[in-house]
């Protein structure tokens, strides 16, 4: 006589044979339909666990690597040979006596050594304090070298540094 148990469907109880419901679990067990679900499940987790850990090793070089690279390209100036001495700029200054040509010139390569970020900074502040009218004549001739610089380099236009030809 076959073995019965008792199993609670939808809460109805009806007897079911003991070895047909653990024929069903034995199937279920044995079914493949979901094993690629969960394959693509593990092998997701495996890779994104890897990317993190990847970048964790990584992370310090890349930062390290970017900020060598920040101060190299900081220190770096793209060639401007053609930014040369142009002594009628400062002529002007030269009629006043406020300056001669060689140390004209000496502020010239100052400002010519300066990056492009600090000639604008410089021709700024300058062009504040001479509207303010507190430029000494230094400053000015400094100012004069900055822009001849700068309108040669094309970073700043002519007519926005006008003191190249007046004093």
């Amino acid at each position: 006589m076959p073995h019965f148990s008792t199993i609670n469907i939808l809460s109805k109880k009806r007897a079911v044979p003991y070895a047909m419901s653990v024929s069903r679990f034995h199937k279920f067990l044995r079914c493949e339909s979901g094993a690629v679900t969960v394959d693509w499940v593990v092998l997701t987790a495996a890779a994104a666990g890897m990317a993190l850990a990847a970048t964790a090793v990584v992370e310090d070089g890349i930062g390290s690597l970017a900020s060598r690279l920040d101060a190299e390209l900081r220190s770096q100036q793209v060639s401007d040979s053609f930014v040369t001495f142009q002594s009628s700029h400062f002529d002007a200054l030269y009629d006043a006596g406020v300056i001669t040509e060689d140390d004209a010139e000496a502020l010239f390569r100052v400002a010519n050594e300066m990056t492009n970020a600090e000639i604008m900074s410089g021709l700024e502040d300058g062009i504040h304090a001479m509207n303010d009218g507190t430029l000494t004549d230094e400053e000015i001739a400094r100012l004069v070298a900055m822009g001849s610089v700068g309108v040669q380099r094309n970073i700043v236009a002519a007519e926005d540094v006008n003191l190249i030809t007046t004093y």
